[in-house]
């Protein structure tokens, strides 16, 4: 089995490794793996060992100042105890990574990290990459807009707690061709469903001699037992046509 080890560090001749089966993990699937206690000289008396999943997402808008935070998408812990001089403990530990967790695409990164509690010590951290996989719903949409004739400029995670999906991250796609002059971009959006996402489109146009511009949306709904019947490519390029008049 492939494994990635993710974090290495020392305490009082201790060393303490958090090793993952699998660096990358689909949203809506389990990172598994164990963290590795090898004890040094001395004894070492370790109260907890805290892993937490973390994406840095925009938190508040202060006009066109955007305020940001690294909010966590799993949490988990696993007990410490007395580490003896030259013992081994393996600590398996499983985080369920949320079907709306923000995916490794652009900008937006997701990270490890471990943090050791250790009285009468500065608690060891470390953060490590984690890359989350889009599931194959979103990857069709993405190639279908490829093939539309989008390309993808930046990515955006916001984070409302007061949502049932509390992140909700945004893909700016720009146009590649003449055809689509007056498009300034196209931002999508995806909410988990089972057995697929719905997508929200929004076209913003420029405007011209008999349009007003700005932003329209809309909706529709990509499940992976449909993927191989549905053009996502020649429906995303219907409804980009129809919400640029």
């Amino acid at each position: 089995m492939l494994k990635s080890i993710l974090r290495s560090i020392g305490i009082g001749g201790a060393r303490v490794d958090t090793v993952v089966d699998h660096p990358e993990v689909e949203v809506g699937g389990t990172l598994a793996g164990e963290v590795r206690i090898t004890g040094g000289s001395g004894e070492t008396d370790l109260r907890e060992v805290a892993l937490e999943l973390v994406t840095r997402c925009t938190v508040e808008t202060r006009g066109d100042e955007k305020v940001y935070a690294e909010i966590a998408l799993a949490q988990a812990s696993l007990p410490g105890g007395l580490i003896r001089a030259g013992e081994s403990r393996n600590l398996p530990f499983e985080l369920d990574v949320p079907e709306g967790a923000p995916i490794s695409l652009g900008s937006t990164s997701t990270v490890l990290r471990t943090r050791l509690d250790v009285p009468g010590a500065v608690d060891p951290r470390d953060a490590d990459p984690v890359l989350i996989r889009p599931n194959r719903a979103m990857v069709a949409v993405f190639q279908g807009m490829e093939r539309a004739g989008f390309r993808l400029a930046e990515t955006e995670v916001e984070y409302n707690r007061g949502r049932r999906n509390p992140f909700v991250q945004e893909f700016d796609f720009k146009p590649r061709s003449r055809a689509d002059f007056g498009i300034e971009e196209v931002e999508i959006s995806f909410a988990p469903i089972r057995g697929g996402v719905d997508v929200a489109v929004t076209v913003d146009s420029r405007g011209g001699f008999f349009s007003m511009g700005g932003e329209r949306a809309t909706r529709f709904r990509v499940t992976e037992a449909e993927i191989p019947r549905l053009d996502i490519a020649a429906e995303l390029r219907g409804i980009i046509s129809a919400l640029r008049r």
